[in-house]
């Protein structure tokens, strides 16, 4: 391009000024003005997280060594839970070895935002509750995610859940939570059927077309809210607005509270109190059908045990056995055996007796001479009976007695009488001399 030169005279008295081209002349100023506010931005995040990151933080090396004291895999992607609560973190960092997760606990610490989940696609519980998180954000990695729980925390609104599909616990009670608005992200939620919402500050009734928009709720906590006191009849209000409703509050919905909430729903008071007589009718039918079952069967009891009894006693009366007839069996065996035995000791006691003669039959005189013959070895003893002038050197006189038995004879000695006489030496020889030729004759 040509120079563009203005030429102005010098009696106009203004100076002359000279164009330069722009290729060699354009200063690029808004350069210089977007590095320093890139500057200036970059200083403000790195004050945000040097802000955030106060206290222990979730190194490597802090992992590592929990999971020794909690006697885990040292190996990161083994482990499918982490217990990581009430350990004071600021943030939510170094889990990208961690890829098998299904547990994560991070509960009592100081966490201020969710991030830096992307890694655990197989987390399926997350429990994020008394931390300082003020939005849901960062769970669309999270696809089999199944259970959260938000509560006692700051949060203000509730979104970005509907990336989770196959989500059914959500527990964000205890937080900031006030309007219509802040809930409508819930009817894109249609896998959650157990919601509490209890403790937050939400004070407008309309938001029950919210909970009758979710199609598989079942259980509901709307306690410590404000709306519940606008709500004209809020228990049968509710039980009749969301079919699936199973557990309402701290308390259960049976059939029968459904069936009188639908009945006041259609006709009033009336009809749910006859709705209710209904129920109980019903009630009183099953408890006395069970009665009766029961009877009956303790009197078909009574019947069977009564039968067989009769059975039992029939059959002992014709096994019975004539004990007479079974006596004259088996007594003349056994009179036989005792009468043999009782003769028998009746024939040793005659052989006794005879072999001792009674005491009376015993004249005085008489004795039971024994001689002992030293100098005869073959006769041992020779017995007979002498007179008394008939010397011998030893005279016996031998009487038993049985102890036990009574003695029959009152002046019969009771002990053993040896009586010994001996004669002079000169008398003794003759005798033996006199008796020795008595027995060779």
């Amino acid at each position: 391009m040509p120079t563009l030169i203005e030429e102005i005279p010098e009696s106009a008295g203004i100076e002359k000024v000279t164009v330069s081209p722009p290729e060699n002349n354009i200063r690029i100023e808004n350069s210089s003005k977007i590095t320093e506010n890139n500057e200036v931005k970059n200083q403000e995040k790195n004050s945000d997280s040097d802000k955030s990151r106060f206290g222990p933080r979730m190194t490597k090396e802090f992992l590592r060594k929990h999971c020794k004291e909690q006697k885990l895999y040292l190996t990161p992607y083994l482990n499918d839970v982490l217990y990581l609560h009430f350990k004071g973190f600021s943030t939510i960092e170094n889990l990208e070895e961690y890829t098998g997760l299904k547990c994560l606990w991070l509960e009592s610490n100081g966490i201020n935002r969710i991030e830096n989940l992307a890694y655990q696609k197989e987390l399926k519980c997350l429990y994020l509750q008394q931390n300082l998180i003020r939005k849901i954000e960062n769970l669309e990695p999270l696809e089999l995610l199944d259970t959260i729980n938000l509560s006692n925390n700051y949060i203000t609104k509730i979104e970005n859940l509907s990336y989770c599909k196959k989500l059914t616990s959500l527990c964000v009670s205890h937080n900031k939570i006030e309007t219509y608005q802040d809930l409508e992200h819930l009817t894109e939620c249609d896998s959650i059927s157990c919601l509490d919402l209890s403790h937050n500050c939400i004070d407008d009734p309309q938001v029950i077309e919210i909970f009758e928009k979710m199609k598989n709720l079942h259980v509901l906590n709307l306690m410590g809210n404000s709306a519940i006191k606008m709500i004209k009849d809020y228990r049968k209000t509710l039980t009749v607005r969301i079919k699936g409703l199973t557990y309402l509050d701290d308390r259960p919905v049976f059939p029968r509270d459904r069936a009188c909430a639908e009945a006041w729903a259609s006709g009033g008071k009336d009809a749910e109190r006859e709705e209710r007589k209904k129920w109980d009718n019903a009630d009183h039918k099953r408890i006395m059908d069970s009665v009766n079952d029961l009877l009956a069967r303790r009197d078909k009891f009574i019947a069977e045990r009564n039968q067989s009894r009769q059975d039992q006693n029939e059959t002992n009366q014709n096994n019975e056995v004539d004990l007479e007839n079974l006596e004259n069996i088996i007594a003349p065996k056994t009179d036989q055996s005792s009468e043999e035995k009782s003769k028998e000791e009746e024939d040793k006691a005659k052989e006794e007796e005879e072999e001792i003669p009674e005491l009376e039959q015993v004249e005085e005189n008489e004795l039971i001479e024994v001689k002992i013959n030293n100098q005869l070895e073959e006769k041992s003893s020779i017995f007979s009976q002498k007179n008394e002038s008939e010397s011998t050197p030893f005279k016996l006189l031998i009487t038993e007695m049985d102890p036990k038995e009574e003695p029959v004879y009152s002046d019969a000695p009771k002990r053993v009488l040896i009586e010994e006489i001996v004669s002079e030496s000169n008398q003794d020889d003759k005798n033996e001399s006199n008796n020795l030729s008595n027995v060779e004759n």
